[in-house]
């Protein structure tokens, strides 16, 4: 591995998505053998800073290096970032630590011991740049927009760009067919009061964010959304995640998997943007178990035995701290 591969790396910005999608990139550049005996990840907050140091350690198999993740860095404690400080001083000679960060202030402990011993990429996007940004996303789609439906969304959502996204998302499925998305098609879909979607909700489950999971909960059900269908739209959800997750177990490629889940080609991109990386976070019974939640919460709902706001952030918080 050469050298400028080694060490420790840390990925940080406010907006998770750009994070996420940094890493992605990197993720994407590491080969398939090594993706399978050389790759490790973690997420702070559900496994010990040890273990990840201790995989760090651990020799490449038939490579010349190994990677070793750790998500969510930012909820890693004080003494963690003390262990981290002692790694530091003496990296592994083969192995390059990946740690991403969602809204790191510039004093934080981690983001100065790294900017010392390491090296850090924060990701952003200006506000210039947004509208630019959300083009590429109906572009990646396949699907035409007007600056109008642009600057609408920009306008109602701000710069939250996990909103932005689940708000192309629902654009592009209500109009499929649509030569070009205009104003008229954005307006019924998208509320200019930062209205926040049940894909967004369920996307925010799935990758641990509870506490804009439980907020995004509460806009929603003051606005109306029942019970009933947001536990739909977690259950359908994580079925999916299952179902991914058993056709790449077969060894399945995406062209077949899209066939077998009946995805449209506008849907096909959520195969590799949401479901693989959000189905790697959970191991098949940890998936299973999701969907036993969600029976339990429903049917305590529909016996009267537990009220649905508290069944509804019960689930929510349950799924959000599955293992991986």
């Amino acid at each position: 591995m050469p050298s400028g591969k080694r060490g420790v790396l840390l990925i940080h910005g406010n907006q998770r998505l750009l994070v996420e999608d940094e890493l992605k990139k990197m993720q994407s550049k590491i080969s398939a053998e090594d993706e399978d005996f050389n790759l490790d990840v973690f997420e702070a907050g559900e496994d010990k800073i040890e273990d990840v140091l201790q995989a760090a350690d651990t020799l490449p198999l038939g490579s010349e290096g190994r990677f070793v993740i750790m998500k969510e860095a930012h909820k890693l404690s004080a003494s963690d970032v003390k262990t981290l400080g002692k790694y530091t001083e003496n990296p592994a000679e083969r192995c390059l630590l990946i740690l991403t960060a969602v809204g790191l202030k510039q004093s934080a402990p981690l983001l100065r011991l790294i900017e010392k011993s390491g090296r850090v990429k924060e990701v952003s996007k200006r506000r210039d740049q947004i509208p630019g940004w959300i083009r590429s996303r109906f572009t990646e789609r396949g699907a035409k927009v007007t600056g109008k439906a642009i600057a609408y969304l920009h306008d109602a959502l701000g710069d939250d760009l996990l909103a932005i996204e689940s708000a192309v998302e629902k654009t592009v499925l209500y109009n499929e067919g649509i030569e070009e998305i205009d104003l008229d098609h954005v307006v019924p879909l998208v509320k200019p009061t930062a209205e926040r979607s049940v894909f967004e909700l369920v996307d925010r489950v799935a990758i641990g964010d509870s506490d804009q999971a439980v907020k995004l909960l509460r806009a929603l059900t003051q606005q109306g959304e029942k019970a009933s269908y947001l536990l739909f739209a977690l259950s359908r959800h994580f079925r999916n995640l299952l179902l991914y997750k058993a056709l790449r177990e077969e060894g399945r490629q995406e062209p077949d998997i899209a066939a077998r889940m009946k995805m449209s080609k506008q849907q096909q991109w959520t195969l590799a943007k949401k479901l693989k990386p959000q189905a790697a976070r959970f191991n098949e019974e940890g998936l299973r178990k999701a969907l036993s939640i969600l029976v339990r919460v429903e049917m305590g709902i529909k016996s009267g035995e537990m009220d649905e706001d508290f069944g509804l952030e019960l689930a929510i918080s349950s799924l959000s701290r599955l293992p991986r």
